[in-house]
């Protein structure tokens, strides 16, 4: 019951992050300032993960060695370029279009799995590859006035998916022989470390700033909840099929409470989302 209960919940605050996020965007504040506090605070909610090996030995290893080092500098390098696109995305179009398309990361780290390791292309991804296509056309549905927006985003977010995928494949790679307690913590200092890079932003208006700590902080929380349930409990393709509703989410809570366009044009995105979902799940179960 815990797996469920854990992956969906992560799955619907993930949603509810991203929304508080796009609405102090849309009160004011600054891309820039928006990816500065969720990377901190990304990088906050996972320190704790490096405890890990101490409450829990037996699921939780801790082997560190110099490639996996590099690896996890890798990866937060990656994630760090990934977060810009992620905002970028946020910024440009509503919720129910951008969040969605992050999701396109699982059946890209298939299709990386494929061309790096010459592994065998089966029906199911070529399915799901199909089904990304036409959720994509879905997606991009809305208002002619701002279609170069929605394109925009679409850009952005593919951009993210294919940065967080590389994380993905690192992550698989290394976290397993090093442990998640030293690679992902090591993978989000780089991310801090690197923050300052995006140099400085006006501070939040006060009317945007409630929403932006709220935002950050449950974008940070929700992340390394999916990697603690999945070193707890295994079943890492369950947990990520759940996980993978947040799609559903993000279109549902942005047609309740956006500040777009998404209640007009919720069908198409909801049916997107859904196909969407559909070629994650045959990504995973290939």
């Amino acid at each position: 019951m815990l797996i469920p209960l854990g992956a969906l919940g992560a799955a619907l605050l993930y949603a509810l992050g991203y929304l508080e996020l796009k609405g102090s965007i849309h009160h004011g504040a600054t891309s820039k300032r928006v990816n500065i506090f969720s990377n901190y605070a990304m990088a906050a909610w996972s320190m704790p993960l490096a405890l890990l090996p101490l409450l829990f030995p037996k699921q939780f290893g801790f082997h560190p060695d110099l490639a996996s080092a590099l690896a996890a500098v890798c990866a937060g390098l990656s994630l760090f370029v990934g977060r810009i696109c992620t905002v970028k995305a946020l910024a440009k179009a509503d919720l129910s279009i951008s969040a969605p398309l992050l999701g396109t990361k699982t059946i890209l780290v298939a299709l990386f799995s494929i061309l790096l390791l010459h592994t065998p292309i089966g029906w199911k991804l070529l399915t799901a590859a199909v089904l990304t296509v036409v959720a994509l056309t879905l997606l991009q549905i809305g208002p002619d006035h701002n279609k170069h927006h929605r394109r925009a985003a679409v850009g952005w977010a593919m951009g993210a998916s294919i940065l967080f995928a590389l994380v993905d494949v690192l992550t698989q790679g290394y976290a397993r022989k090093s442990g998640v307690a030293f690679f992902q913590p090591m993978m989000f200092v780089v991310l801090a470390a690197m923050t300052p890079a995006l140099g400085s932003t006006p501070p939040a208006p006060p009317v945007a700033r409630e929403r932006l700590l709220i935002g950050g902080a449950v974008i940070g929380f929700q992340a390394p909840l999916v990697i603690l349930l999945i070193g707890l409990f295994g079943q890492a393709t369950l947990i990520n099929i759940l996980y993978a509703t947040r799609t559903i989410w993000s279109v549902a809570i942005d047609a309740w409470k956006g500040e777009g366009n998404a209640r007009e044009y919720w069908m198409a995105r909801l049916g997107g989302s859904l196909l969407l979902l559909g070629a994650i799940v045959l990504a995973l179960l290939e």
